[in-house]
């Protein structure tokens, strides 16, 4: 559960850091003093908000994905002994 949190928050910051959206957040951030900062050092906007970027998209993935989680990895190893269509093997 604390994981999925973290997972949508990481989720949430990958969405408004998308360098994508850069020409939505500008004008609502102007007359501001970091809307002023933004709209000047553009292309540094751009690198460190598509890092940030990849970085929390990286995190929401990593949270997100249950596939190696030991709980999983536990009920895949049940459902597969309990599997009545699998070959089983020959005892002598």
């Amino acid at each position: 559960m604390k994981n999925t949190a973290k997972g949508i928050g990481w989720g949430a910051l990958a969405l408004i850091t998308c360098p994508c959206h850069l020409v939505l957040i500008l004008p609502l951030l102007a007359g501001t003093a970091l809307g002023g900062y933004l709209a000047e050092y553009q292309t540094i906007t751009w690198v460190v908000l598509g890092l940030l970027f990849i970085y929390s998209f990286y995190m929401a993935w990593k949270k997100l994905d249950h596939s190696d989680n030991e709980h999983t990895k536990k009920e895949d190893k049940k459902k597969s002994s309990l599997d009545c269509c699998s070959p089983q093997p020959f005892k002598k």
